[in-house]
């Protein structure tokens, strides 16, 4: 039976999306200070720390260990974005982001056939390493959008869903998430996460995600 997301948020959400989302950037998931954590290796060298709903001495725990290095960040999954808005500055920190949602999926009520193209110059192309899954579209020789996908325990977690400047607004994002998670059953998977931009919940509301809760990057106040 899939997780089911829409009257509570299961213990294991976090832990889940942390280890796909590493998988897919191939960072590899720790915990530290009690928490989900990642180095950025490819970016600041430091921790990124995630937390979901953190209550206030837990939360100020977390900011301690932000404030640590002017390169750490903080993410918070919350249902009550206002509360960390508030508590933030309160902790030296300061929300860097905050248009981002968490979505979740029933991968049984997902298409598992692979897309097609009505212009058949167009192709998709799926390379896979283990539980990760990249897919690109590809328009003759170049690439046209991409995307990448890593099964955990079951929860497929998706990321970097792209489409190049030259070939939007065709459906080409639609057509890897597709893509995507009919690969996907290559594996034992019940539920699909992601984080969603403003501008991308719509697309995937049509592909049937729903909104779990939102995303918070917080920083130090004096980072850049």
């Amino acid at each position: 039976m899939a997780l089911d997301f829409t009257a509570d948020v299961p213990d294991n959400l976090l832990p889940a999306w942390v280890a796909g989302w590493s998988a897919c950037r191939g960072y590899s998931p720790a915990r530290e200070a009690g928490h989900p954590a990642i180095v950025l290796a490819d970016k600041t060298g430091d921790w990124e720390f995630f937390a979901y709903e953190p209550g206030d001495e837990e939360f100020a725990d977390l900011a301690r260990n932000t404030l640590e290095s002017p390169k750490r960040m903080l993410t918070v999954l919350t249902r009550d974005p206002q509360r960390y808005h508030m508590l933030a500055p309160q902790h030296g920190l300061r929300v860097h982001h905050s248009d981002q949602s968490m979505m979740v999926t029933d991968m049984s009520e997902q298409d598992a056939e692979d897309p097609w193209y009505r212009d058949t110059d167009f192709k998709t192309v799926i390379d896979r390493d283990g539980n990760v899954h990249r897919a690109r579209v590809m328009y003759g020789e170049e690439e046209a959008a991409h995307g990448v996908m890593a099964v955990v325990d079951g929860v497929a977690v998706f990321d970097h869903i792209e489409t190049h400047n030259n070939f939007r607004r065709r459906g080409l994002a639609t057509h890897i998430m597709r893509a995507l998670a009919a690969s996907a059953f290559e594996h034992l998977v019940e539920t699909g996460l992601l984080i969603a931009s403003h501008d991308g919940r719509m697309l995937y509301q049509h592909l049937g995600w729903d909104t779990v809760c939102d995303v918070l990057i917080l920083k130090p106040s004096d980072a850049a």
